[in-house]
């Protein structure tokens, strides 16, 4: 049985955390023993309960002192394989390979490549997972990453949490929203109104009289949450914006929405949309990143032009005036979400190139 040792600098909330907790359980699943090194989190404890453990490593402090720390881990678990996630894991992971022991590293990129010079020693990871094409393309032409030790594999969705069969436990009617009233959900971190688009879509409402009575499900949290409750107030909304919160059963609000939106300012992938697309919702988002290797535009969604808030309004009018449009747009999502971003697709690839190693 091999022994896997996976990075990520923190385990709470978020898009490089989750994919680790889940490469976790899943490789468990698969017969792997799997250990973790990480700053600790909320799905540190979770992924505890499961036996997965974490060994604590201050990866954003230092990554020398990390890559020190890292021999003991190493050498206490029989690491036979290094999967790490972020820039500071990489780099942590890379230096004590070159340092200390010579054993294989893996490197997901979850985003576009930034202090070159720091971040240029991830280019001799034994194999770079790329998140999206965008990110494999970026990171070649502009950082002059070497293409031949990369692949693309997408972040799996989890089929059993989002559900298109999952009768919701939340209803309608515990919103205050009509049965036939038009319903967009976002899920995203509310850092600002601007990064996720929760701005756009605001403006958008007031500025079109039809769009003022739809309803936009806002899952998630963030210091600028109070903003976007202060906008909502000043833009005679209040009825209309739902703020959730940070939530573990998303699934269920996501049910309660016609449509799955993401108007962000750049997106290296869009997970939070392809998780509602696999719930059968017709996606909606910005062309940016990347977000059209989830939507293809008129079949399962709508790709809107950049910061384009007329464009957002008229592409999600088309789906609030043609129910059955929304409807058969979400079922081709569902479709083309589960072909090719299902978890299973994603650990057989990762289980390929840990193959290419002896692991």
């Amino acid at each position: 049985m091999k022994n896997i040792l996976l990075m990520v600098p923190r385990l709470n909330i978020g898009g490089a955390e989750t994919y680790t907790a889940m490469v976790a359980e899943n490789l468990q699943k698969r017969g792997y023993n799997v250990h973790i090194a990480s700053g600790g989190g909320l799905l540190a404890d979770k992924l505890s309960r499961k036996g997965i453990k974490n060994s604590w490593l201050p990866m954003r402090f230092s990554t020398d002192i990390s890559a020190f720390l890292l021999k003991h881990i190493v050498k206490k678990y029989k690491i036979d394989l290094i999967h790490a996630n972020s820039a500071a894991a990489g780099i942590t992971a890379m230096k004590f390979k070159q340092r200390y022991q010579n054993i294989p590293v893996v490197y997901t990129a979850h985003g576009k490549f930034g202090d070159l010079k720091k971040e240029n020693i991830l280019k001799y990871c034994d194999k770079i997972i790329y998140v999206s094409k965008f990110v494999q393309n970026d990171s070649i032409t502009k950082a002059n990453f070497p293409p031949e030790n990369g692949c693309v594999i997408y972040t799996g969705i989890d089929e059993n949490k989002f559900d298109i069969k999952k009768k919701s436990e939340i209803t309608r009617q515990q919103l205050h929203i009509k049965e036939n009233d038009f319903v967009m959900a976002i899920t995203a971190r509310i850092k600002n109104l601007r990064n996720k688009g929760h701005r756009d879509l605001l403006e958008m409402m007031h500025k079109y009289p039809a769009a003022s009575h739809w309803h936009l499900i806002v899952i998630g949290k963030g210091k600028a949450l109070h903003k976007l409750k202060k906008l909502t107030d000043k833009y005679n909304l209040k009825n209309n914006i739902h703020c959730i919160g940070h939530v573990d059963n998303v699934e269920d609000y996501i049910q309660l929405a016609d449509t799955v939106v993401l108007p962000s300012d750049f997106e290296t992938f869009g997970l939070a949309l392809a998780e509602g697309m696999m719930m059968g919702k017709a996606g909606v988002a910005y062309t940016i990143g990347g977000i059209p290797e989830i939507i293809e535009n008129n079949i399962n969604g709508f790709l809107v032009k950049y910061k384009d808030i007329d464009d957002l309004y008229h592409k999600l009018n088309e789906l609030s005036a043609n129910p059955q449009l929304c409807k058969t747009m979400g079922k081709n999502a569902h479709k083309y979400i589960k072909e090719h971003f299902s978890c299973n697709y994603m650990m057989d690839k990762i289980e390929q190139v840990y193959n290419e190693f002896g692991v």
